[in-house]
């Protein structure tokens, strides 16, 4: 998942460079051809042959051939020695990319794997050579050469010498080496050409660029790396000197690439070197000595005055009152708009106070309060930034073995319960912590059904009708349904293709969640993955007054780590038809998810309830992988999605080729009888127009809200999206297609329209489905906003509070997007949760600036206006509310729009049209922490997100039990701690 070892360069597929003939662990096991790169399980291969993440993978014994290795981030970041070195009768590719082997007369080459310089070939060429090394060997005895390319073959390829660099051209079958001359700094020695008087590529092209702390880099004009891109790249910076600059003071990095720009362009800092692209506009510099001083004074062979340097003052309070002030350079700071920054878990036992601020650009200074045991370590720290420059910081802490636990039950949860409201609650506490937590008791009053309510039978609602105010009125049902999750790693192949996936309970879609409205829902969640954290969202569920389980990592609680478990409780207070997922970063499109049934009145009567229709798009390569793609900052951007499932099926390929099965509805249609279908979109990214061929379906409610029905052919619904609706069996007795068409006008899937399933009529031949579809213009849309009538009629008042966040997109280049909300993407800290952030300090951390609505007060209105100059569409869901959609429309919005207070269309997830506006509006009456975001998968990880603090001093009261939030955390901070684990996207 998104979360990956740092040290460890836990990295997945598509963001590595290529191993030639091997492929990817699906088992588990490595070697024999078979690489851990990009593995589900790790990416270290070890000695047994086994893949994994920890050290006893990825240290001694650890196989170079079959996955990463400490070893190899120590050759290309060595302290001894400048850039790596190798034999060369040991060359080969990739392995050997980037090290300097010396030849016999002491001349240094670097290697450069599957990288051709254009023009420059000397006379009489090619030669023909044994492997990269005899091409060396060739061109130390040709006067003038400097460079050399390499094709491999069998015994022997053809060598190309060159007596000149051209432009960089990227080539998978070719073997480079260029000469290098010896710098010498200190005891280190670095290797580079000559530097030129000009300061701009190509003419600094293969120079030494110094920064400040003594760190050198090699600069490499045109030249990009795929892959390996660190937590907040894309902020601009004047050269790639200062890109470089940046670089230096970073712990991890080894590489940068800067995309050029006038002032500015964007630095991507890397952590790993990925194979070499040619792009003419994008400059790189590879680490090639570390940084020998702390020194601030620039000595630069180009420009020294690109160098960056920073010095942060640290203060820590805690029971033992500390000052300490560092200006180490282990301290790392970038001085311009860097989106997401990074920092390792802290644990939540009692309370320090650190805070930065730079010496350089920065203009601003911001602190986050942070919890670590009273027995901590003596502490680093490493210094992050935010888009707005505001550095923040966070300590590096060991937590000593002999740390106090909470020495009360810290795994109790109790059911809610409509009579438990004036419990007391049982205080335990920490005897070495400044912090307690709280479990409210569970109520041992007898719950009695339908109590004073209009109805005394709890199966039919106690009376409550389609009527009724949900938001004000739920069923006493006195009825608990208790679920058990197991989340775990395995492979499937819902399509026939086969590839690794997270499931729950060994499924996908996973096991429904079915209640009736009113009951209490009882979901266990248990971490049995190899390497990631996890948490469960139930999306749409209001969670009143339940806040703590919202399921949202870095915003509600902490991560899950493995072996651990959690159980989330909560009322049933809507009803409808939703889903389930994990909301830990892009965990749900690797499998972690399912639906959810919450039975309740309808808007129309049906004869069978023919169940769940779960359209979610599917990937043969895990969406880590092509997450990790997506940054690079040539080849990334929008990704294309192979398939789409039905109920987790489908076919892949045409005729006999064709893999898999379709989904057949179990459900036989008999002629005459209507059928009730619950849809909802799964997806990460893909839009569909559902529909069953030659019939007509009736829509009697949009996500957790009933509406007057209305009947359209063709239902457009998009990611988060839930439809209720009715087909009635009116057609010849026949078998028919239902289709779910993926617009690739929103986002592209190969296998677009041919996600579909099968209808039998009863008395039908049973056979594959001869029919036609509808005609239609493909579209990124909503259904009309005018047909979702609610049925319970609901006025939005007038206009108490508005806040305006518009949506733009940083032009990093043209294939890579990143997603902002008034200029700045939302970050957040896995460790560092907004909900137990604000229980142990009464504050909300501020990671990502103004992205932290506070909304205090109880029963107002709240305006959000959503603008978009992109021209595409973007699902955005709240979580902990209901909606209203007053407006939308194309272009911007201003005064002029007529807003619909008159009972608009009310639901939890809205299509943002593209270059569009959209007026939301709803009631501050649940406190809580909530999240607003953008339900394409890879923009929620990319920052599209603002969250909501409502009713702040009311919050702490609702928490039914902050000892399991406390030990959530304190098992992720342990684990987090343990392994390096860093937080590499938005946090949500």
């Amino acid at each position: 998942m998104r979360v990956l070892n740092w040290s460890l360069a836990l990295c997945l597929a598509g963001a590595l460079p290529a191993i030639a003939d091997t492929d990817t662990s699906k088992d588990g096991k490595c070697g024999n051809g078979v690489s851990c790169w990009g593995s589900m399980y790790g990416d270290c291969c070890s000695s047994s042959g086994s893949c994994g993440s920890t050290q006893a993978y990825c240290g001694a014994g650890c196989q170079e051939d079959h996955g990463w290795c400490n070893s190899k981030q120590k050759r290309a970041v060595s302290s001894s020695s400048t850039a790596p070195t190798a034999t060369a009768s040991a060359l080969s590719c990739p392995s050997s990319n980037g090290t300097v082997v010396k030849a016999t007369s002491g001349n240094a080459y670097q290697v450069q794997c599957y990288l051709d310089h254009s023009g420059g070939d000397m006379p009489g060429m090619p030669v023909y050579t044994t492997g990269l090394s005899g091409c060396i060997a060739a061109c130390e005895s040709t006067t003038g050469c400097i460079d050399m390319s390499w094709v491999p073959g069998s015994p022997q390829g053809p060598c190309y010498l060159k007596s000149s660099v051209g432009s960089p051209v990227s080539a998978g079958n070719v073997w480079g080496a260029i000469r290098v001359y010896p710098v010498t700094t200190g005891t280190a020695t670095s290797y580079a050409v000559p530097t030129p008087t000009s300061t701009t590529c190509p003419a600094i092209n293969n120079t030494v660029y110094t920064a400040s702390c003594g760190a050198e880099f090699l600069i490499q004009c045109s030249q990009d790396h795929a892959g390996g891109d660190m937590p907040g790249g894309g902020f601009y910076v004047p050269s790639v000197e200062a890109c470089a600059a940046s670089c230096a003071t970073t712990p991890g990095c080894i590489q940068v690439s800067w995309v050029q720009g006038s002032p500015q362009g964007p630095c991507y800092l890397k952590k790993s070197i990925g194979q070499t692209i040619s792009a003419s506009n994008v400059h790189g510099a590879r680490l090639i000595q570390n940084c020998t001083s702390s020194s601030t004074l620039s000595s630069s062979t180009t420009k020294a005055s690109s160098s960056a340097s920073s010095t942060v003052s640290v203060s820590v309070s805690s029971s033992t009152s500390v000052s300490v002030s560092s200006t180490s350079a282990t301290v790392s700071s970038t001085s311009v708009s860097s989106s997401i920054s990074s920092s390792t878990a802290v644990s939540h036992t009692s309370s320090v106070t650190v805070s930065s601020t730079s010496s350089t650009t920065v203009s601003s200074t911001s602190s986050t309060t942070v919890s670590l045991t009273s027995s901590t370590a003596s502490s680093g720290v490493s210094s992050t930034t935010s888009a707005s420059s505001t550095i923040t910081s966070s300590a590096n802490s060991t937590t000593s073995a002999s740390s106090s636990t909470i020495t009360s039950s810290a795994n109790i949860t109790s059911s809610v319960s409509t009579t438990s409201a004036n419990a007391t609650t049982t205080t335990s506490s920490n005897s070495t912590s400044a912090f307690s937590c709280t479990t409210k008791p569970t109520s041992t009053s007898l719950c009695v059904p339908c109590e004073g309510q209009p109805g005394n039978d709890p199966t039919n609602f106690c009376g409550f009708d389609i009527n009724t105010d949900y938001y004000q009125n739920v069923p006493k049902t006195c009825r608990t349904v208790t679920y058990t999750f197991d989340i775990t790693n395995t492979t499937i192949s819902p399509d026939g293709i086969e590839r690794m996936a997270l499931l729950i309970n060994g499924q996908m879609p996973g096991p429904a969640i079915e209640a009736n409205w009113g009951d209490t829902i009882v979901v266990t969640v248990n971490n049995k993955l190899t390497n990631n954290g996890t948490s469960i969202h139930f999306h749409g569920i209001r969670q009143n007054l339940t806040n703590e389980y919202d399921g949202v990592p870095s915003i509600t609680q902490c991560p899950i780590a493995p072996g651990e478990s959690m159980t989330y409780t909560w009322v049933a207070t809507n009803y409808g038809t939703s889903w389930y997922h994990s909301h830990f970063a892009i965990q749900a499109w690797e499998g972690v998810q399912g639906p959810m049934i919450i039975h309740g009145p309808t808007s129309q009567s049906y004869d069978v309830d023919a169940g769940m229709i779960v359209l979610q798009d599917w990937s043969h390569a895990t969406v880590d992988s092509m997450y990790d793609a997506a940054q690079d900052a040539t080849t990334g951007g929008p990704r294309t999605m192979d398939n789409g499932l039905i109920n987790g099926q489908n076919t892949w390929g045409s005729g006999s080729n064709a893999t898999g099965s379709r989904f057949t509805l179990g459900t036989e249609f008999v002629t005459g009888q209507s059928y009730l279908l619950r849809i909802v979109n799964t997806a990460i990214q893909s839009t569909y127009k559902f529909y069953i061929d030659g019939h007509t379906l009736t829509v009697i409610s949009t996500d957790f809200v009933p509406i007057v029905p209305y009947n359209t052919d063709i239902l457009n619904i998009n990611i988060g999206q839930r439809y209720n609706v009715i087909v009635t069996a009116n057609q010849p007795i026949g078998d028919y297609w239902m289709r779910a068409d993926n617009q690739n006008a929103c986002a592209a899937t190969i296998q677009a329209l041919d996600i579909k399933g099968i209808i039998h009529y009863t008395g039908s031949t049973g056979g594959t489905p001869t029919t036609t579809g509808y005609n239609y213009t493909g579209e990124c849309v909503d259904e009309p906003v005018a047909s979702l009538v609610p049925v319970v009629a609901l006025d939005a008042a007038s206009d108490d509070t508005s806040f305006t966040y518009d949506v733009t997109v940083s032009p990093n280049s043209a294939n890579l997007f990143k997603w902002y909300l008034s200029g700045t993407t939302f970050q957040s800290q896995y460790g560092d949760p907004t909900l137990v952030h604000l229980i142990e300090n009464g504050t909300a951390p501020t990671y990502s600036g103004n992205l932290i609505l506070d909304m205090p007060t109880a029963g107002e209105m709240v305006y959000i206006i959503v603008e978009s100059g992109i021209p595409l569409p973007h699902p955005l869901h709240l979580h902990g509310h209901d909606f209203w959609i007053l407006a939308e429309g194309a272009g911007s919005y201003d005064s002029s729009v007529s807003l619909n207070l008159k009972n608009p269309a009310r639901r939890d997830t809205a299509l943002l049209p593209a270059a569009g506006f959209i007026v939301l509006a709803f009631l501050t009456d649940n406190p809580g922490v909530w999240l607003m975001h953008c339900h394409i998968g890879w923009h929620t990880s990319m920052g599209f997100a603002l969250q909501i603090v409502e009713q702040k001093s009311k919050i702490p009261s609702t928490i039914t039990d902050s000892c399991v939030l406390q030990n959530t955390c304190s098992t992720w901070d342990s684990y987090a701690t343990a392994n390096d684990i860093q937080v590499l996207d938005s946090g949500v």
